[in-house]
This record gives structure tokens, C-alpha cells and sequence, in this order.
């Protein structure tokens, strides 16, 4: 039982940084209509920037400060120079833009930062010691950090106005026009908060799960399954099943073989694209805008 209860901890931890990456793959589709197939490069790029900060003598908490604003201007950036240029923006053409985004993303800090993974410095904290169950002070950082900053957004998007001009926006742009929403600030918005949560789970992962160049496409795809779970149109929805896929991951690593652990999330996304393509959406979110 208690290996049990600590797989299920260290997966809890896990699935907490793919649910940040799935809220910000949903932030900028429900705007967009765009995959953001760079989302877990922001991750990395955080990590690695703090990194690089804090061994040039910046403070720990500067670091993740400037490492985040500079993320999220970098997606913003992106958003202005590739996504807004392309008039007839489809699902397709947004998942191939922003593949070679990924893959330019990927090539800068190869040769910025070299192939070997990284560590950020643990957070400050004790850990603790619950019925012979060993929880890191960092794994409760990295779950701190998908209630505050997962919670903010979803709380965004639901109960202020400016939340719901962006789906308005998303929904029927013209109107939103008519209104005076501007899809085009509606755009920026998503794109920072996406590049801003991807910040965030990349900086709260790195002291125990490292920051590596090439690490990015792969968190970004497992977050994608996340999001495919929440039918990509359902923060709450993608929060739960992030945290389901880390925790059947932990299982799998630990009483199957850690080799099978990535194949968990794409064989769950085949079987959800099979039996039930709306994800864990139990029924359509009817909300006024």
C-alpha cells in the first residue's frame, strides 16, 4: 500500500505540469482554433533560461520571475510573426506552423544550452512523511502551481469579463467585432496566457524531472492528450484527465516497466479518439458571453 499511495503521489506531481500545458493548449484554442503543437517548448525554455540565470548569480525567485515574462512575450511574439499572418488559419495548418515553430524552438537552445539536460535548483520547503509515504517539497510546489496559476485561468475564462470576450470572440467573431472585441487582442491575450502557464510548468518540473532541449515536444504532446480528454474545449475536464494520465504513468513505470511509460498517453488518446472523441466532457457547456 504504500508504494501504491507514492506512485500515486509522484503521479499526481507529474500530471499537475500536463494539465498547465493542456490549459494552455485550450487557451489558445477555444480563441484560435489554433493546436499549439510548441506548448511544452515553452516549458523547456523557461527551465532552461532560469537555469542559465541562476548560475549567473541571479536570485532563484528572479530568475523564475524574468524566465516567465520572457516566455510569454517570446509566445506572444509568435503569435504576432507566424499564427496572425496566415489569413485561412485551419486546425491543420496551425498544428504544421507551429510543429516548425517547435522545431526552430528546439534547434535554438540545442545550440544555446548543448544536449545535456539540466537541473533548476529544488525550490525552498521541507519535505514530508505521511504513513511511510515520502512527499518532496518540490511535488507540492508543482501541484501548488496548478491550483493558483491552472485555478487563475480557468476562473479568467469563466467569471470575468474579459474571459468571456475571448471565447465571445472565438465563438462569433463578428459580433465580437460589432461589440468592439478585437479577435486580434483576443489572439495575444491566449498567447500569452499560454505561454505563461507553459512557463510555469516548465520551472516547477525542472528540479526533478530536468530541462532538456529536445524534452519539449514530447511534455507538449502528453499535455495535448490531456486536452484531447477534455474534449479541448474543457479546462476542468483536461485538469482531471492530466492528473488520471500522470498517475496510470506512474503505475505503469513502476509495476509494468518505465519503457512503457510515454506509450501510456498515446495509446489512451487512441482509445478516447475511438470510443468517445468529445473527451471527459459529460455534456456541452452552455455559457453567456
Amino acid at each position: 500500500m504504500t508504494d501504491f499511495l507514492q506512485l500515486t503521489v509522484a503521479g499526481l506531481s507529474q500530471g499537475s505540469v500536463y494539465a498547465l500545458l493542456a490549459v494552455g493548449l485550450i487557451a489558445t484554442y477555444t480563441v484560435r482554433h489554433v493546436v499549439n503543437i510548441a506548448q511544452g517548448d515553452y516549458a523547456t525554455l523557461a527551465g532552461l533560461g532560469s537555469i542559465s540565470l541562476v548560475t549567473a548569480g541571479v536570485p532563484l525567485p528572479v530568475a523564475i520571475l524574468i524566465a516567465l515574462v520572457s516566455v510569454t512575450l517570446a509566445s506572444v511574439l509568435i503569435e504576432r510573426l507566424v499564427i496572425s499572418r496566415v489569413k485561412n488559419l485551419t486546425t491543420l495548418v496551425s498544428i504544421i506552423l507551429t510543429l516548425g515553430v517547435s522545431t526552430l524552438l528546439q534547434a535554438i537552445m540545442l545550440l544555446v544550452w548543448g544536449a545535456e539536460a539540466k537541473r533548476l535548483p529544488a525550490f525552498p520547503g521541507s519535505d514530508l512523511n505521511l504513513g511511510g509515504v515520502s512527499i518532496r517539497s518540490q511535488e507540492l510546489w508543482m501541484l501548488g502551481a496548478l491550483v493558483v496559476v491552472g485555478g487563475g485561468v480557468l476562473l479568467f475564462y469563466e467569471k470575468t469579463r474579459w474571459g468571456k470576450a475571448l471565447r465571445a470572440s472565438a465563438e462569433q467573431p463578428v459580433a465580437a467585432r460589432i461589440v468592439g472585441i478585437s479577435p486580434a487582442a483576443a489572439s495575444i491575450i491566449a498567447f500569452a496566457i499560454a505561454g505563461f502557464v507553459g512557463a510555469a510548468a516548465g520551472v516547477v518540473s525542472s528540479p526533478i524531472y530536468l530541462s532538456i532541449w529536445s524534452g519539449g515536444l514530447l511534455l507538449g504532446l502528453k499535455g495535448f492528450v490531456a486536452a484531447v480528454l477534455g474534449g479541448l474545449v474543457s479546462f476542468r475536464a483536461a485538469i482531471v484527465g492530466a492528473l488520471l494520465l500522470g498517475i496510470i504513468e506512474s503505475y505503469v513505470a513502476g509495476y509494468v516497466a518505465s519503457g512503457w511509460k510515454d506509450a501510456v498517453a498515446f495509446f489512451i488518446l487512441i482509445i478516447v479518439l475511438i470510443i468517445r472523441p468529445a473527451g471527459l466532457v459529460l455534456r456541452p457547456n452552455a455559457v453567456r458571453v
